[in-house]
């Protein structure tokens, strides 16, 4: 049987058609247990559930005349469930028996909704729905400056935002699916829309921003607050203030990631560590005083003693060969952990499996082998968040089913993956056909020559100087598959569309590198990228607020008037 994430145990039995389900449940039993029953199809094979009233998640259901769910507490009986589905979408079961359990306390994924697209409420809904489906338990969403904060007044109704009603309304479905829904907040750098402002921009610990590129290459850096104003940890207690009261979790997530500049402006001269580990230490005393549970990046692991026992480090690594050593550090100074893969859909218009299948599988036999307390595999939005989520779905599944078994067999994993998610025998093989032409291309090659043009001053390099050749041969890889997923039908015809329109996309941003370096002309007409404009709009605003589709779409209609020939 096709199931994600696989399970623990299971007992060969006779293979039984079984297409739907009739449930009796105990005597006063959870309600969302119930909600998630009346999602698997009606039949004539009956289900007993039972569970205890512990905190486990594990469970156990046996195959015969009927079926029993037993389950050591609530959530048990609800990952049970989850499974039935997945088997009755198989439409047979072959188990005797099947016995489960997660590998990970915490399985969760960590959703960038700051740097260019805003989901609506429906959309991460839909993804709650998917990940309570994959058996993960907790979602956190990426904020700088899209909420209505006073202190952002002017700039989040620019941007777009999320509604502290939106955000309420969330974390009440997060608990209908056993979701912990956790606030993320940057409260030390990636400040850049608040440095930026002429009313807070005295805060900021490097005086003038000396990179004049586009704003998504300056968001990524060079945005620390200054710690030694005691203006900004009041600034930063007051932002706090008004996320924290739209969740219920009992964790709160400081960032604190990537402070670059420290001791390179104001505090040019003094310690950087010292700096960091006090004002920290501030925010995190803060965040206790709320009774939270605080959470932060973990990138900076030889700060982190005089912080506390309390705190959960979120311990981040996006390479396919990821070294263990900052996990094995953080286990041997006994603090907890998270381990924190990524789905690698950033600065590309699909998620690249090549790099995220071997990292989250290295992250998340790291974080088993040291006894980590969860798993976050993180969907970042660098320079624009471009990509759809149904682009980045194998990822995110994937993290999920690392997550429960670490150790499961992903031999099966695209059969899975076309039978629970795609709809259609063969989904997998065009997301990793659309994923083999990223070895040449990224959006963050064609930003930085947009820089370049506009700003007229040097920019950070590529990732990659791609060879003619190879983008050629990348180009023709995607026109051959093209119009086979414009002529087939999926059952989940949104992830086929959107792996259409991002396949054309990334064929058109490949003509365009080509064209920069070699000054010749592959297949592309600009009246094409007229019309593939409207139908990314047209999906990006389905699933999205309107955020900085404008910025995309002018970035990409100036690099195609470049490299695009007229009609």
């Amino acid at each position: 049987m096709l199931l994600i994430p696989s399970v623990k145990e299971i007992k060969s039995g006779e293979r039984m058609e079984l297409s739907g389900c009739t449930f009796v449940f105990p005597e006063n039993c959870d309600q969302r247990i119930v909600n998630l029953a009346k999602k698997v199809p009606s039949g004539s094979t009956v289900v007993e559930i039972s569970y205890g009233d512990c905190t486990s998640e594990a469970y156990k259901i046996t195959f015969g005349d009927k079926i029993k769910v037993d389950a050591r507490g609530v959530k048990g009986a609800f990952y049970a469930i989850q499974t039935l589905r997945q088997i009755i979408k198989n439409g047979y079961c072959d188990a005797e028996e099947i016995c489960d359990y997660p590998d990970f306390e915490v399985r969760g994924f960590y959703l960038d909704i700051t740097r260019g697209r805003i989901p609506t409420v429906k959309t991460v809904k839909e993804l709650i729905d998917n990940l309570a489906y994959y058996k993960a338990n907790m979602l956190q969403l990426y904020v700088e400056h899209v909420f209505p904060f006073k202190e952002y007044d002017g700039i989040y109704q620019r941007t777009g935002y999320i509604t502290p009603e939106e955000l309420r309304e969330l974390d009440a479905y997060c608990h209908e699916n056993f979701i912990d829904f956790v606030p993320s907040l940057s409260c030390f750098g990636h400040l850049y829309e608040l440095l930026e402002s002429e009313k807070y921009k005295h805060l900021c610990e490097l005086t003038n921003d000396v990179h004049k590129t586009h704003f998504w290459q300056r968001r990524m850096a060079h945005h620390t607050i200054n710690p030694s104003d005691p203006e900004s940890i009041e600034l930063i207690k007051s932002l706090i203030d008004q996320y924290m009261p739209c969740f219920t979790s009992k964790y709160f997530n400081i960032c604190c990631d990537e402070t670059f500049d420290l001791g390179k402006g104001k505090n040019a001269g003094k310690d950087p560590a010292k700096l960091y580990t006090e004002f920290v230490k501030q925010i995190v005393e803060y965040v206790r005083s709320k009774g939270k549970t605080p959470m932060m990046w973990g990138d900076v692991i030889e700060h982190i003693d005089p912080l506390g026992d309390d705190i959960i480090f979120l311990n981040w690594g996006y390479s396919p060969n990821e070294k263990p050593d900052k996990i094995y550090n953080l286990a041997s100074a006994k603090k907890t952990q998270f381990v924190c893969p990524g789905v690698s859909g950033w600065t590309t218009l699909c998620e690249r499996i090549k790099e995220s299948v071997p990292n989250i599988s290295k992250m998340a036999k790291y974080g088993k082998e040291v006894g980590a307390k969860g798993l976050l595999n993180t969907c970042w939005g660098d320079y624009g968040h471009i990509v759809p989520i149904e682009a980045c779905m194998y990822g995110t599944a994937f993290g999920c089913q690392k997550a429960w078994n670490e150790g499961a067999d992903t031999e099966g994993f695209d059969g899975a993956m076309d039978l629970l998610y795609y709809g259609y025998n063969g989904g997998a093989n065009f997301v990793k056909t659309i994923d083999k032409a990223h070895r040449v291309t990224y959006w963050y090659d064609l930003v930085c020559d947009y820089s370049n043009r506009m700003f007229k001053e040097e920019v950070m390099r590529a990732w990659n100087t791609p060879v003619a050749a190879e983008l050629e041969e990348a180009f023709y890889e995607l026109e051959d598959i093209i119009p086979y997923l414009q002529g087939t039908k999926w059952e989940n015809e949104d992830a086929r569309e959107a792996l259409e329109i991002v396949a054309e996309g990334t064929q058109y941003m490949i003509s365009m590198l080509f064209s920069r370096i070699t000054g010749e002309r592959l297949g592309v007409i600009f009246s094409d990228i007229e019309d593939w404009i409207k139908r990314y709009s047209a999906l990006y605003l389905d699933e999205s607020k309107e955020g900085e589709l404008a910025e995309f779409v002018k970035v990409f209609y100036a690099l195609a008037n470049t490299y695009i020939k007229r009609d």
